[in-house]
């Protein structure tokens, strides 16, 4: 008669399949993870076009838009490069306030930088004037971190082309962001292009814990 074996795994083999287990689901959670926030950046830089178009259009048909980018970009301050370079300026219309993390529960709102306007552009409400044109693609951004992307920033050249930035929040005093290598505000405050152009230093960030 043939007896059956009946010997079940040992404990070791038991943890080696649970090893085994563990190491297979981080490497599967990692990939997951990778996807979510590759699929987050192109929203982000999806919502930058529609923003950068939409406000390129209206500087063309909106006069006082038109009239307001014209001055900030030919008086704002100096150092604003005409010609595309490692060093070239982008001078700041405007940033937007993006709910996130602690902040979440807060509207979204936006800001012009309006220091010394001439007396014909004192009166006109300059945010309410760009949002009216963005406003249905200012939307929070995906691939965000408080504190450090966490903002939309609406730039324009001297040619009074738009770039829109993500970044960390701006303050009033910053008027230009410098690209020297590195996208700064100053004040430690990063920031990414991400149209016409996206940063390469952005695209490197696996995860938006990876900005500084």
């Amino acid at each position: 008669m043939k007896v059956k074996d009946n010997k079940g795994y040992s404990l070791v083999e038991l943890i080696i399949v649970i090893a085994i287990m563990a190491i297979l689901a981080g490497i599967i959670s990692l990939g997951v993870i990778r996807y979510i926030n590759k699929a987050r950046k192109a929203h982000d830089i999806e919502t930058a076009e529609a923003i950068g178009k939409s406000l390129q259009a209206a500087i063309a048909g909106d006069e006082q838009l038109y009239d307001f980018v014209m001055y900030a970009t030919s008086t704002y301050g100096n150092n604003m490069e005409a010609n595309p370079s490692d060093n070239k300026y982008y001078r700041v219309l405007g940033f937007a306030n993006v709910p996130t993390g602690s902040h979440a529960q807060y509207a979204m709102d936006f800001h012009v930088i309006n220091t010394a306007l001439p007396d014909e552009l004192k009166n006109i409400d300059l945010a309410s004037l760009i949002k009216e044109y963005i406003e249905a693609d200012l939307v929070p951004l995906k691939f965000e971190k408080d504190n450090a992307i966490d903002e939309w920033i609406i730039c324009a050249d001297k040619s009074q082309n738009i770039y829109i930035f993500v970044g960390a929040g701006m303050n009033d005093n910053r008027y230009f962001i410098s690209k020297n290598g590195v996208n700064n505000m100053g004040n430690g405050r990063q920031c990414y292009m991400i149209w016409p152009e996206v940063d390469p230093a952005y695209e490197r960030l696996g995860t938006p814990n990876d900005a500084p």
